[in-house]
């Protein structure tokens, strides 16, 4: 999706300088970043839940388990959702990105937040927003690039834009430039946390 300029907010698909400088100016900003994260990227996401028992079968995909959604944000008044992931989520949340907020503020939580596979139980999601160097950003993993095939991306594009040039929108978290930076460049280490065991079902059977 190619920058867009309007006289109250500026869109782009990354962290370049113009979206800096229209923070410092004390600007809007929507970041639609579907494709391009770095940092959460070694995280599969599927609508349907995580394989079972990740540890068990070595990080086999998916890892996330659903979605825990701010259903009562403003921003939901023109996309009705109930605080989890239903059928109308589908076309946005399917096999896309999410971003992983492990550097963050301890307190900060996603607009929309993916679940983690339980045993490791990460910080991601897929919306956010937060103040950033003197103005207020919103960021997203979900594509916005509708047409006539994709109706839900498309109001899920018009709640967002309402809502950031309406007075409602006034986050609540601070998050450093360089963070939200990092989720474009910063790689998470591998997980190697699975177990080498087998389950005890097909571990062979002592007959003594």
């Amino acid at each position: 999706m190619n920058a867009i300029n309007t006289k109250d907010l500026y869109i782009t698909d990354s962290m370049a300088e113009e979206a800096e400088r229209t923070l410092k100016r004390g600007g809007r900003v929507l970041v639609t970043a579907a494709g391009k994260i770095t940092y959460g990227k070694n995280i599969v996401q599927q609508f349907t839940p995580v394989f079972w028992n990740t540890s068990w079968f070595k990080m086999r995909p998916p890892h996330t388990t659903g979605l825990y959604i701010e259903n009562d944000h403003p921003l939901f008044r023109n996309f009705p959702t109930d605080y989890y992931s239903d059928m109308q989520w589908w076309d946005l949340v399917n096999l896309k990105q999410v971003m992983l907020f492990t550097d963050f503020p301890a307190d900060f939580q996603p607009i929309v937040q993916s679940i983690d596979t339980w045993f490791l139980s990460r910080k991601i999601g897929m919306l956010f927003e937060a103040n950033v160097a003197g103005g207020r950003l919103m960021m997203t993993t979900m594509p916005l690039d509708a047409d006539e095939n994709h109706p839900v991306r498309a109001q899920m594009r018009k709640a967002l834009i309402d809502y950031m040039l309406s007075d409602d929108f006034r986050p609540k978290y601070t998050v450093d430039p360089a963070q939200v930076q990092e989720l474009f460049t910063k790689e998470a280490p591998a997980v190697d946390l699975y177990t080498h065991d087998s389950p005890d079902e097909l571990k062979p059977k002592n007959k003594n």
